[in-house]
C-alpha cells in the first residue's frame, strides 16, 4: 500500500526539527548503525520509496514523532505540549547543569 502523505510528513517534521538531510544520514549511521545516502532520504520524502518499518521507526525517533501514525495524515500536528528545537536546547542544558538550575529557577521566579 503505497500512502503519499508519508514522504510529504516525514520532510515536514525534517524541518521543523530543523535538520538537513545530511543530519539525518548522520543520526541514522550514529544512532542505528545505519548507512543511507542522502539522495534514499530525498527519495523517501519525494515517495519515490518508503523506508522499512524499522527505519521508519527510527525516523520518528530521530524527529522526535511520539506517535508513528502521525506520518500518515498531513492533519496531524505534535502531540502535547509541543517545544522549539531551540526549547528543546534550553530544556536539555538545564537537565545537563544541575549545579545551575537554582539560580535559573530563581531567575524566572520558580
Amino acid at each position: 500500500m503505497k500512502n503519499e502523505q508519508i514522504g510529504k510528513m516525514l520532510k515536514k517534521y525534517r524541518k521543523m526539527n530543523a535538520l538537513s538531510v545530511s543530519d539525518v544520514v548522520v543520526e541514522l549511521s550514529e544512532k542505528y548503525n545505519v548507512k543511507v545516502a542522502e539522495k534514499t532520504v530525498y527519495g523517501w520524502e519525494s515517495n519515490q520509496a518508503h523506508p522499512t518499518a524499522s527505519m521508519l521507526v527510527a525516523l520518528c525517533d530521530i524527529y522526535k514523532i511520539n506517535h508513528v501514525t502521525d506520518i500518515f495524515s498531513d492533519t496531524a500536528e505534535p502531540k502535547g505540549f509541543p517545544i522549539t528545537p531551540e526549547e528543546r536546547h534550553l530544556v536539555e542544558q538545564y537537565r545537563r547543569n544541575p549545579d545551575l538550575q537554582p539560580i535559573i529557577r530563581k531567575i524566572l521566579d520558580i
